[in-house]
């Protein structure tokens, strides 16, 4: 079958790769349709510590259950969509309820959605193998991942007394918090980007949009909050020289929530006088726990996002390279690739 394979930083081409075959507990699907994102973008051009070359990239998907192995009792035909890991259940964190740091989550996950089919580990299986509801598009389920993040990120920021959010960025997952904040009990939602285009698809969700390379922020965000300023700001651009300068937007007793990965060597300068005497808070977010999956496919299923605002191009998989090349421009937001 035809896959695109990533063989180091750079180097990815689609090649004939053997079909898969389900293991005991594992399941093979037929891949309908994937979804670009970020991730993917990010791990061609630099690699990821958690998903070392070489392999078939892709991981926001949905399709059908081709075959199952061993002990699982799964129809051929059903539509499904998953996690991309599968916790042990058994190691400390596990036992904490945080699945999402996992000592060995990442050690089989479900990635190479970017082919004709895929295998689905057994650890997947058990815990992030979902059902597609009826009447929920593939191509809206495909977006469990992301919408999981946003969850789990959600899920730790401290929205109690309605403060004003402050999102910066303008791709995908800045629009699915601008989405979700008011229902997790936001106040003002003011989103701060570069693209004009996006940002015109994020002020549909309702959220104050602002265009920095055209407005002050400071200003603007002050403007939006009657003064206040935002009590969260979350980060979803990865940019580290852009931290310090956020963190000045937060207001006193608020956190920054670092939502967008970094290399591992990223170093930030922070205010000690803020996060000291003004008890600034800075965090992050990783990953997403079982039951945010639960959740974020509730809430596609609700209709809760703009799934039309978020997967904005179809392309054949052939065209993987066209697509990447929008992702990178920041053309439109997700590409939906059709194997």
């Amino acid at each position: 079958m035809l896959a695109l394979l990533a063989e180091g930083p750079g180097v990815a081409a689609l090649e004939e790769v053997p079909a898969p075959r389900p293991g005991p507990g594992e399941v093979v699907v037929r891949v309908d349709v994937a979804l670009t994102c970020g991730t993917d973008l990010k791990l061609l051009r630099r690699g990821h510590p958690k998903f070392p070359f070489p392999l078939v990239l892709g991981h926001e998907w949905a399709g059908r259950v081709e075959s199952a192995g061993d002990g699982v009792d799964l129809p051929a035909g059903l539509r499904v969509t998953a996690a991309v890991t599968g916790p042990c259940g058994e190691c400390a964190a596990c036992r904490a309820g945080r699945q999402h740091l996992c000592e060995s989550a990442f050690d089989h996950p479900s990635w190479g959605a970017f082919a004709g089919r895929m295998r689905i580990p057994a650890r997947v299986v058990r815990s992030g193998l979902l059902p597609v509801p009826d009447g929920l598009a593939l191509e809206a389920a495909a977006l469990i991942d992301p919408v999981a993040s946003v969850v789990h990120a959600l899920d730790r920021s401290p929205l109690e007394g309605r403060p004003d959010v402050l999102v910066h960025g303008s791709g995908p997952i800045a629009l699915t918090f601008a989405a979700l904040l008011p229902l997790w009990g936001a106040g003002r939602v003011v989103v701060a980007g570069r693209r004009t285009a996006r940002l015109e698809r994020i002020r549909r969700t309702g959220a104050t949009v602002v265009n920095v390379v055209a407005s002050s922020l400071p200003a603007a965000l002050a403007e939006a909050t009657a003064g206040r300023g935002a009590g969260l700001v979350v980060d979803t651009s990865g940019e580290a020289s852009l931290v310090p300068g956020l963190v000045d937007l937060v207001a006193s007793g608020g956190t920054l929530l670092l939502f967008a990965g970094m290399p591992r060597e990223t170093r930030i300068d922070l205010s000690a006088y803020r996060l000291h005497y003004e008890e600034v808070t800075v965090t992050g977010s990783f990953h997403y726990r079982p039951a945010d999956v639960r959740k974020s496919l509730s809430l596609l299923s609700e209709g809760a996002l703009p799934v039309e605002d978020l997967v904005t191009r179809r392309r054949p998989l052939s065209e993987w390279a066209e697509a990447f090349a929008d992702l990178s421009r920041g053309d439109g937001m997700k590409t939906a690739l059709l194997p």
